[in-house]
């Protein structure tokens, strides 16, 4: 017994030296953790766009200032996710009342080849409140490819088109696309975005919390 406490002592300590060694590995490292943590950049939503509205009338993002923007990036011919997206901000924003004024909805078209401003203009009617309510009409815009893409990187927006046929066919086609709905202040920095799926209750009660004057 007396040679195996011998032989076991001296695993012992080289376990307590390993140990010791492993937490002050961990010391050492944590401030340098916690520096790349701060050092490391956060995603920024949202830049200048120059396009042109459903009423052919050209518009950019400084013409919003001093509103909220509610951006969505979607297409006409989108057979279900931007439909029930656009429906679930123009419920919202009815939820909100009198502080819809605040807030402009924003529909700009990652398909500039079929959604032409009257496109935009009579999708987009199906959306708003008839008669008129306090909440804001959609805005439709559209553009060029390169003005489209301008404003979809900006907003860190993926968007990609299935066309089989060719567009000089006049085949039908889908595209993949980012489903976030982005809020931006009326200074036009990034406040919020929200996931296909919210609800309209909880898009509502936020927007209500975001856009709530400081004090």
């Amino acid at each position: 017994m007396k040679r195996l406490s011998l032989l076991v002592l001296p695993i012992l300590v080289l376990v307590a030296f390993a140990v010791t060694g492993a937490l002050w590995r961990q010391d050492d490292l944590s401030p340098q953790r916690e520096k790349a943590a701060q050092a490391a950049p956060q995603a920024e939503f949202g830049g200048p766009f120059a396009l042109t509205d459903q009423y052919g009338m050209p518009r950019t993002n400084t013409d919003f200032r001093g509103k909220y923007m509610l951006v969505y990036f979607g297409y006409t011919y989108c057979p279900d996710v931007c439909p029930t997206t656009l429906a679930v901000e123009a419920e919202a924003l009815d939820k909100l009342g009198s502080r819809a004024g605040r807030i402009v909805p924003i529909f700009i078209s990652v398909d500039p080849k079929r959604d032409t401003p009257d496109k935009l203009k009579s999708y987009l009617e199906s959306f708003d409140a008839k008669p008129p309510s306090a909440r804001p009409n959609f805005v439709g815009l559209t553009g060029s490819d390169e003005e489209i893409a301008q404003a979809a990187k900006a907003y860190r927006v993926y968007y990609r088109a299935h066309i089989d046929g060719g567009l000089e066919n006049g085949a039908d086609y889908s595209i993949d696309h980012s489903s976030e709905v982005y809020l931006m202040s009326p200074e036009g920095k990034f406040v919020a975005y929200y996931s296909a799926g919210i609800l309209p209750d909880e898009m509502a009660a936020d927007l209500m919390l975001n856009t709530r004057s400081p004090p």
